[in-house]
């Protein structure tokens, strides 16, 4: 059973509103306990709950809960597409004076990087229509054996002009 002392929240945990989630305190106040009751005014619980919260507080609650649980979510999905690189895509058109500053860093800092270079060698292929469908052989070669960002820029611009 639960109390005003032990009780920490309740909030509606399905979309009907059927049941409640009601998270209490052990006795030492190290754990905390979920208890899920079913929405019925008969039930000894849900008629001990309402003696601390009113429904109206319940449906409240519930919905910052639930808005808070979004948020997080949504929080979590922007880290997961910045770390894959998902977000400098999405965000281009937002911030275009870091987009292309970013586009210029990214050609000519590390002029010689291998990893850099592998990663444009790889988008050029795989991104530029004209190249990727392209039966120029000579130009292809030329892309793949670059050396350094600026001899691929080179053979790339030569294969697209």
């Amino acid at each position: 059973m639960f109390n005003k002392d032990n009780f920490i929240e309740a909030s509606f945990v399905d979309n009907e509103r059927q049941n409640i989630e009601i998270l209490t305190k052990s006795e030492d106040g190290k754990t905390v306990i979920p208890t899920v009751i079913p929405y019925d005014e008969n039930n000894d619980m849900f008629k001990e709950l309402m003696t601390i919260k009113t429904i109206d507080q319940l449906h409240e609650d519930t919905h910052n809960k639930k808005k808070a649980e979004s948020e997080l979510f949504k929080q979590e999905v922007m880290r997961i597409a910045k770390e894959d690189g998902m977000f400098d895509s999405m965000s281009k058109e937002e911030n275009k004076e870091n987009y292309f500053s970013n586009i210029i860093d990214g050609v000519t800092r590390k002029l010689d990087d291998e990893d850099d270079l592998f990663a444009f060698k790889i988008a050029a292929f795989d991104e530029i229509k004209k190249i990727n469908e392209s039966d120029d052989v000579e130009g292809k070669k030329r892309i793949r054996q670059a050396k350094n960002k600026i001899e691929l820029f080179r053979a790339i611009f030569d294969m697209i002009e």
